[in-house]
């Protein structure tokens, strides 16, 4: 967490001294009477004089010396509550700067609680208030003089910054959350991308106070602005986690997992491969295993399926190739329109995605489809490979349904909002 710097604060508190060091009440030459101390805002020469010496040496940032001269000051005796207020405002500022974070703290607010502050002044030193809590790391006091000060107008940002920190450090996790959604919202809405600390602190805060549906929203920001393993592996584990999920669906959580990564890990290319061969997808099968082996991903008794699986897949894609225009004759005059869907897809995953995206177009608008969420699901992943990312994004966020297909369709969503591209 990054704190104030402390040359800038003891500046910012300097700056607040300025308006009453400098004043014809405090200055020596100009001090009132003893007796018109009664009034309650003048101050006698024998307190005036020590109290200038430490204004001139706060401005000088010669803190010791300030508090020298402001004990002198308070020898005087018998302190008016004009003289008292005097001397904390100037009294905080030097503690601070000597490293007394306390003792600074109980000087400005009782500043700040004076009558005699002038109302231009408050903001200021509630801003002062705020980083000095915070670099004495009083969380709970930080947040609340940062909320005043921004509830009164003030505008610093590195305030608006602190704010959801100190309330995360102060294990008021809700209240971080919601601290830190504005300031996402507020960055996405001026056209700035959040950055990644600010997110991730967001999703640690909503998980904390087990917001999950934030939790879970924030994880997807983080995937599409700052796509890794980490997000798309929480994503993907949702996708798979829904109720009842059809496992007829896993190659599609393959597929999915292929997009969002570039590629699956080594450790399950061999049952991406299965998979898409038991689906009906022998070039697509192929395609995993070729990628394995040039990587030495398989071994053991996983090298000899491997083998064994792509002999198998290896016929099939090339018996699929050589059938082509006879199985696209077939498809087209079948009374409804799933065997050119299913066509389309295989034809797009053997590497000819504008041919297989004209075949799924055709085949959904015929109609009479079995499953027409699965085959707008399809028909993204298609238009994803394509490059037509615009009808992809459309396309998955049409998709619903029970059993997992919904989830996908949100999640290839994100696939195409994170500006991945086909392997």
């Amino acid at each position: 967490m990054r704190t104030p710097a402390r040359t800038l604060l003891a500046l910012v508190t300097a700056a607040t001294c300025a308006s009453f060091v400098s004043g014809p009440a405090v200055a020596a030459t100009a001090a009132p009477a003893p007796a018109s101390a009664a009034s309650g805002n003048g101050v006698r020469p024998e307190f005036g004089n020590p109290f200038n010496a430490a204004q001139a040496a706060i401005k000088g940032g010669d803190a010791p010396t300030a508090l020298a001269k402001l004990k002198e000051a308070e020898a005087v005796g018998n302190l008016s509550p004009y003289e008292n207020y005097l001397v904390a405002r100037v009294r905080g500022p030097a503690l601070y700067t000597t490293g007394d974070l306390p003792g600074a703290e109980k000087d400005l607010e009782a500043a700040l609680a004076s009558s005699f502050l002038p109302e231009s002044d408050k903001l200021p030193i509630t801003k002062a208030l705020s980083t000095i809590y915070y670099s004495d790391k009083k969380y709970d006091q930080a947040a609340d003089y940062m909320q005043k000060y921004l509830a009164a107008g003030g505008d610093d940002a590195q305030i608006k910054e602190l704010l959801p920190q100190s309330l995360y450090l102060g294990k008021k996790y809700p209240e971080a959350a919601k601290a830190y959604e504005s300031m996402v919202d507020a960055q996405v809405a001026a056209g700035q991308k959040p950055d990644v600390k600010t997110l991730r602190l967001l999703a640690s805060a909503q998980n904390q106070a087990a917001d999950d549906a934030g939790y879970e929203k924030t994880i997807e920001k983080l995937a599409v602005m700052y796509p890794s393993p980490e997000y798309w592996n929480q994503i993907i584990a949702n996708v798979k986690r829904g109720e009842k999920f059809d496992d007829r669906l896993y190659v599609d959580i393959y597929r999915l997992r292929a997009a969002a990564l570039g590629q699956v890990p080594d450790g399950e290319k061999l049952s991406y491969a299965g998979q898409a061969s038991h689906a009906g997808y022998p070039a697509e099968a192929l395609a995993v295993l070729d990628q394995g082996m040039a990587k030495n991903a398989f071994t053991g008794g996983d090298a000899a399926e491997a083998k064994k699986l792509r002999d198998t897949v290896s016929r099939g894609a090339q018996s699929d190739r050589a059938q082509l225009a006879a199985n696209e004759k077939g498809a087209q005059s079948a009374k409804d329109g799933d065997a050119l869907v299913n066509l389309g897809l295989a034809v797009a995953l053997d590497g000819q995605a504008e041919k297989g995206l004209a075949l799924m177009q055709q085949g959904i608008a015929k109609g009479g489809l079995k499953r027409p969420d699965e085959a707008k699901l399809h028909l993204g992943i298609v238009q994803w490979r394509a490059g037509h990312n615009d009808d992809a994004l459309k396309t998955f966020q049409s998709v619903t349904g029970p059993n997992g297909l919904g989830a996908l369709g949100h999640a290839w969503a994100l696939v195409v909002q994170s500006g991945a591209k086909p392997a």
